[in-house]
């Protein structure tokens, strides 16, 4: 049995087990079209035969281009921004960038200071900076970067392809799906005010409201924890005739359940409860929470393609191809009672 290998595998080795040229190797990985497709495929067989990876540093020596991006975040803690930056990475990685997650408090101008004196400190091809909020965006909308930097909260407050957002689209699938289960006092439990996702998702359940001509209630400003879902009812803030529960995402619905079973309210016999984001836990919640699902990740491919047009000049890639809300019922909504 052959000794195994103990250093990486350099294209003369892809070369030699593919029989072509290193350049041809080179021309291969830079993505040039004019190769004979049975040499392509020999290429392609060596390449994975030997499992090489790209040496970035020698990559950008040669190619005087630099393979490394940044992510600058004011929020890694909340399901939808840390799902997006897996999402910018996994997608950097398989373009082949690596990617260094720049984090900074928005509330701490010296912060964001520290953060961009970082960053210009690296060789970087370019910036995603996620400016989810309003605070992020007046934060970083003053900054100067020398390489490309893409400022966005991702197609998820874009307009969609009947003319709303995602976020304000998914907004409108619950509703509609209390409404149809003959809820007529629906209550609403915001996010955070300052983040885009709270304000769309506010102003598309007033217009839900509205298109169902179903009784308006002011909304109950949260900030997406648990906590804040919790202290809701605490504060007995939901009006009592009030059937049904749209809370701005998944983690302060979390709050609102514990709250109605410590009060000794039923889930879904009393009051029926929903969510948004489709957390992982979601599905376990007692009772399992209907909420509406928005493919994060697939938000960070959205970014990290537009920050490449950008780089390389090519056009942008369109949002609504990356994301549809999905709207998905589980056991926390039924019809209300004597219906």
């Amino acid at each position: 049995m052959g000794a195994k290998r103990s250093t990486a595998s350099t294209i003369y080795d892809v070369a030699a087990l593919a029989g072509v040229s290193h350049a041809t190797v080179s021309r291969y990985l830079g993505g040039f079209e004019g190769i004979r497709p049975g040499t392509r495929e020999r290429v392609a067989h060596a390449l994975a035969e030997l499992n090489y990876r790209p040496n970035l540093s020698a990559r950008t020596l040669a190619t005087n281009k630099s393979h490394r991006i940044a992510v600058l975040t004011g929020d890694l803690t909340s399901a939808g921004p840390s799902l997006t930056v897996q999402g910018i990475a996994r997608s950097a990685r398989a373009a082949g960038y690596v990617v260094d997650i720049v984090s900074f408090d928005v509330t701490d101008p010296d912060s964001l200071a520290d953060a961009i004196g970082l960053m210009r400190s690296q060789d970087l091809a370019g910036v995603i900076a996620l400016t989810i909020s309003d605070a992020m965006r007046d934060a970083i909308s003053t900054v100067h970067i020398e390489v490309p930097m893409h400022l966005d909260s991702g197609p998820a407050d874009l307009p969609g392809p009947v003319g709303t957002s995602f976020n304000a689209a998914g907004i409108h699938l619950i509703v509609d799906h209390l409404a149809s289960l003959g809820h007529r006092d629906i209550a609403h439990v915001t996010g955070s005010m300052d983040y885009f996702a709270a304000q769309s998702r506010a102003t598309a359940f007033a217009e839900a409201i509205r298109n169902n001509e179903l009784p308006e209630h002011p909304a109950i400003v949260g900030d997406w924890t648990s906590r804040s879902g919790y202290e809701a009812l605490q504060r007995s803030l939901i009006h009592e005739s009030v059937t049904a529960i749209v809370v701005g995402n998944d983690q302060a619905a979390l709050g609102i359940l514990r709250a109605l079973n410590e009060a000794g309210i039923s889930c879904p016999g009393d009051i029926s409860v929903t969510g948004f984001d489709d957390i992982p836990e979601a599905e376990y919640y007692s009772p399992p929470l209907t909420t509406v699902r928005i493919d994060f990740e697939s938000q960070g491919t959205f970014l990290f393609a537009t920050l490449m047009s950008e780089i390389e000049g090519t056009p942008a890639p369109d949002g609504s191809q990356f994301m549809q809300p999905k709207l998905i019922v589980r056991s926390s909504t039924a019809a209300p009672r004597g219906r």
